[in-house]
């Protein structure tokens, strides 16, 4: 059940808001604005498991461990190997926009 709830967090926070709406329009009498903050919070909500998803899908894993089967070091040198090729990339613009403002000024 918990990984069912785990797969499925969007279908589960709407039943709960729906359930929250029921009650407030049946038992609370709510109007349109009710409705409406209730909307904005359950959108807010909606980002904010998105984020937590994309988070985790981005992260490297419960406690900071690197995946299973790469030592250290390994993740490391790739990391230190992937900031090298973003230095490379940023070296390379910088040096366009360089000497594109030293052509517009000469």
């Amino acid at each position: 059940m918990k990984k069912w709830i785990t797969d499925h967090p969007y279908f589960v926070t709407s039943i709960v808001f729906f359930i929250i709406m029921l009650i407030g329009w049946r038992m609370l009498y709510w109007r349109e604005e009710s409705f409406g903050f209730l909307l904005l919070i359950y959108f807010i909500v909606t980002l904010a498991i998105r984020l937590d998803d994309i988070s985790r899908k981005l992260g490297s894993g419960a406690g900071g461990q690197p995946p299973p089967g790469i030592s250290n070091e390994d993740n490391i040198i790739a990391q230190l190997n992937a900031i090298r090729a973003s230095l490379l990339v940023l070296n390379s613009t910088l040096n366009k926009l360089l000497k594109d403002a030293e052509d517009r000024e000469s």
